[in-house]
């Protein structure tokens, strides 16, 4: 995509599935998926080409093997990114436990502001559950956070569950429970324009019609491990190229994104990010 001087251009990362060790792997598929190689292949490539970007979004289930040394194996690899790296935890993560070991050039924010555009970086975790539920207190601070932003500026949401159906009946039923209650919020505030989430591990592009015509674009990204087929009533592996979505903010609101994935995990990038 071209460059605009005017926009705010972000990389956004998700579903990691992280290991305390670089030599595990991935359970929970007979892929030959070793994930915080995937994850350093990745970052060493957007890393290369960071410039003019603003910040990057990791968009939760950092960890598959949630303790502090996988959070802080993935804090050491993100602290050498050169970009602000902003997260929010997914159903695979211990919230606690990240804020604890994540540090430095990697921050939990709420509320981000780049220019025309705030970024709302929401919490759908729910403790023992792999769907995403937004608690009270989240949806007070999502609605006071709406309200500060003037009438003249945008937002983009991020978070973890999918706010909407993607067609894949598997997943759908772990998707964000209160659907129905943020949309409804959402709609009280007209500087909306999209949405970004993780969590379903393929490339979703779609949206939320109001009955008055208006649409906000919700945008699915694929994870930086394995990816899964779209549209299938049943889980269904289909490859292991690591994933980030480019986003172009543009400054009368519009939205400009695209999926890009690593043809594969390459060794040279994986020795560049060593620690």
């Amino acid at each position: 995509m071209e460059k605009t001087p005017s926009a705010v251009r972000l990389f956004q990362i998700t579903d990691s599935h992280c290991y305390a060790s670089d030599d595990s792997r991935l359970t929970w598929t007979d892929m030959p998926i070793y994930p915080n190689l995937s994850l350093k292949a990745i970052l060493a490539h957007l890393g290369g080409m960071a410039e003019g970007y603003n910040a990057l979004l990791l968009t939760g289930d950092l960890a598959q093997e949630e303790i502090p040394a996988t959070y802080q194996r993935v804090n050491a690899l993100l602290n050498r990114f050169p970009l602000p790296v902003y997260t929010i935890p997914g159903n695979h993560d211990i919230p606690l436990m990240m804020q604890e070991n994540l540090s430095g050039n990697v921050q939990m924010a709420e509320h981000v502001e780049l220019g025309a555009w705030h970024l709302l970086l929401l919490d759908t975790h729910a403790d023992g559950k792999p769907d995403g539920r937004l608690s009270e207190a989240q949806f007070e601070r999502l609605e006071q956070h709406l309200g500060s932003v003037p009438e003249d500026h945008f937002v983009a949401i991020f978070m973890h569950h999918h706010p909407v159906p993607i067609e894949s009946e598997w997943m759908d039923v772990m998707g964000l429970q209160q659907k129905t209650y943020f949309w409804q919020l959402v709609e009280h505030f007209p500087q909306v324009k999209v949405v970004f989430n993780g969590h379903i591990h393929q490339e979703f592009n779609g949206q939320y019609t109001y009955t008055d015509g208006r649409v906000v674009a919700v945008h699915g990204t694929p994870a930086t491990c394995v990816q899964m087929k779209p549209v299938r009533k049943n889980i269904e592996f289909d490859h292991t190229q690591p994933a980030w979505r480019d986003i172009v903010l543009l400054a009368d609101g519009r939205v400009e994104t695209r999926v890009y994935y690593l043809p594969f995990v390459v060794e040279e990038e994986i020795i560049k990010l060593s620690i």
